[in-house]
């Protein structure tokens, strides 16, 4: 009973605070047996306990029942994959035999009668269905790769991608097959006026004759049996590597041999081989692969003849050892070499040097007799007549050099007759760059004369700018200007003064976006040309000293120059003594100011960064 006090009241409870909770040691039992089987849940059970309806181990490659019954134990499904996900799987590849089983029937349909065949017999030996068809597929692969790709590459133009239009019409370039693509028509423009287009004069032309007209030139090799066989090595001291002095000769004889001819090639590789001395000499062995080294784009530095540790440096200083030694020696060969020696230092921008090598040539050539043909005709020896050939040939390189370099640098040939000798009859084609150029420095001068003459000089000059353009352009679409030609630098210079003495403040709109899309072209092609010679290097110097203010941006912003590099390069700038006159002379007394050492002076100099009256002061002075 509780307590009572006197009164009779019952005593006041003493207050109990609530116990802190305990896990019972039952409950914490349950808890981690329930984790522990939650833990131990297998995703897929194996076919005998699914059927058995009993607890799986889920180990494999046999549960823990199985392996105390020793029965069999089998999975449906992937390790770590649920049964939801294996029917997934099995569904995924059930409908995948289903398409191979399709494609398999399709293929024995449409297989002609003995592949089809072929493929039973394949299949009664077992084969599987998917190895056959991976089979077929890989065929079919190699049948593709097999077919010739795509070969009609063509660049893009720096600044403005279509023809320009007032090159259209009237211009029988466009109707070749190298040009041919509507996408670089003018916008609006879809054909030519003209009822011949490119594809129609392809379509009596085979496709391998094609082929030449749609592949960069740079692209090919030259493949020679001779050229493969030789050892060029033991022709100079320079180098032992015959593999290189192959592809040095193999790039020559594609990119420059044609520019002067200065050797009949076949006379010259079969005295290559078999080291006879007619029409092959180490001095010009050595000379022509010094002019090689320029032309080869795996060569670095390869535009740098000052430097002693190119190959071109130590090529020349043989080449020209052997000069030294073999001058006064009146030699088919040593006025060959005389050629190339003269071509070489034209694209260093010293032809003051270089002719020196030209005059000593056509000494030799009168000292030998070289332009006096035969009385009596060919011998009729095959060995003589082979000499007297070689001899028709070298004296009409010499005899087309000398007239072009005068023509070229505005003086008198040496040599006033051609050679006695007779020519072969050529296949004449004047459609041409270099025919444009005789035909601006011809009538350019008379173009303000009053005449009657039709056409007159005036439209002459306009078609033959206009002609001589549409080629650049064209060779850039096919060929690009990385690869080395020198030749090309005439044009281009021609192209490029032509351009900046039409751009004026009163030049409308229209025609200032056609000149400065050639201008950049021609930027564009001096540039890529200055990592083979030095001359192109000083002729984009030129045509970027005379720039406005205006271009200079513009050619800063289309073309990725290298300002850090053309900072170094500045430094570097090498001493051009060249007299050859860039651009049309129309007065005799203008001969001097447009030689290429006088505005190398005035214009080379100038930085990229240079303030717009930096140029403008240049330019006037």
């Amino acid at each position: 009973m509780p307590e009572q006090i006197t009164d009779g009241s019952p005593l006041p409870l003493r207050r109990v605070l609530p116990a802190s909770a305990r896990r019972s040691p039952s409950a914490t039992a349950r808890r981690s047996t329930a984790s522990a089987a939650r833990q131990n849940m297998v995703p897929a059970a194996c076919n005998a306990c699914r059927k058995q309806k009993t607890k799986c181990s889920g180990e494999r490659p046999t549960c823990r029942r199985c392996a105390q019954r020793r029965a069999d134990c089998q999975y449906t499904t992937e390790p770590g994959e649920t049964v939801s996900q294996a029917i997934k799987r099995g569904y995924k590849d059930l409908r995948y035999r289903t398409s191979v089983h399709g494609e398999f029937f399709d293929l024995l349909k449409n297989l002609p009668e003995q592949e089809a065949q072929h493929v039973f017999q394949r299949i009664r030996a077992g084969a599987d269905v998917t190895t056959i068809l991976n089979h077929v597929r890989a065929g079919n692969l190699l049948l593709q790769m097999a077919v010739q790709p795509e070969t009609r590459f063509r660049y893009e133009f720096p600044y403005r991608s279509e023809m320009p239009s007032e090159y259209i019409v009237d211009n029988p370039y466009l109707e070749s097959i190298i040009f041919g693509a509507a996408s670089l028509y003018p916008t609006g423009q879809q054909s030519l006026p003209s009822p011949h287009t490119a594809s129609s004069l392809g379509d009596d032309v085979s496709e391998e004759y094609q082929s030449v007209y749609l592949k960069p030139f740079h692209a090919a090799h030259v493949i020679d049996a001779r050229l493969s066989n030789a050892k060029i090595s033991a022709w100079t001291a320079v180098s032992t590597d015959d593999v290189l002095m192959r592809d040095l000769l193999g790039v020559f004889l594609r990119c420059e041999y044609h520019l002067s001819a200065a050797f009949q090639k076949d006379f010259f590789l079969e005295d290559l081989v078999s080291r006879r001395k007619d029409f092959c000499s180490s001095l010009l062995v050595n000379v022509v692969l010094a002019y090689a080294c320029v032309c080869y784009p795996g060569l670095a530095n390869r535009a740098e003849y000052w430097n002693p540790d190119t190959l071109l440096y130590r090529f020349v200083a043989e080449a020209k050892r052997l000069w030294e030694l073999e001058a006064d020696e009146p030699r088919i060969t040593t006025i060959q070499a005389g050629i190339i020696f003269n071509v070489f230092y034209n694209l260093c921008g010293l032809d003051e040097v270089g002719q020196v090598y030209r005059i000593h040539a056509v000494d030799l050539a009168h000292q030998l007799r070289l332009f006096d043909a035969p009385a009596d005709g060919w011998s009729v020896d095959a060995r003589s007549e082979r000499l007297q050939k070689g001899k028709a040939f070298a004296a009409w390189a010499l005899f087309n050099w000398e007239t072009l370099v005068g023509f070229s640098f505005v003086h008198a040939p040496l040599l006033k007759e051609p050679p006695s000798w007779p020519l072969p009859d050529p296949t004449q084609d004047t459609q041409c760059i270099y025919y444009h150029h005789l035909i601006l420095t011809l009538y350019e001068p008379v173009v303000d004369i009053q005449t009657n003459q039709e056409p007159s000089p005036r439209q002459i000059v306009y078609d033959s700018k206009k002609r001589l353009q549409t080629l650049v352009r064209l060779y850039y679409l096919r060929h690009g200007f990385d690869a080395m030609d020198l030749f090309l630098v005439i044009p281009l210079m021609l192209t490029g003064s032509d351009c900046i003495d039409s751009i004026n403040e009163q030049t409308p709109q229209s025609q200032l976006e056609t000149l400065r899309s050639t201008l950049m072209l021609v930027a564009t092609g001096l540039y890529s040309q200055r990592r083979n010679h030095y001359l192109a290097e000083a002729l984009f110097r030129v045509i970027r000293g005379r720039m406005r203010p205006p271009e200079v941006s513009l050619l800063r912003d289309t073309m990725s120059i290298n300002e850090k590099e053309w900072d170094d390069r500045r430094d570097m700038v090498q001493a051009v003594r060249s007299h050859w006159p860039v651009s049309v002379i129309k007065k005799k007394e203008d001969v001097d100011f447009h030689n290429l050492t006088n505005l190398v002076e005035n214009y080379a100099h100038l930085n990229i960064e240079d303030t717009p009256s930096a140029v403008q002061d240049a330019q006037t002075a």
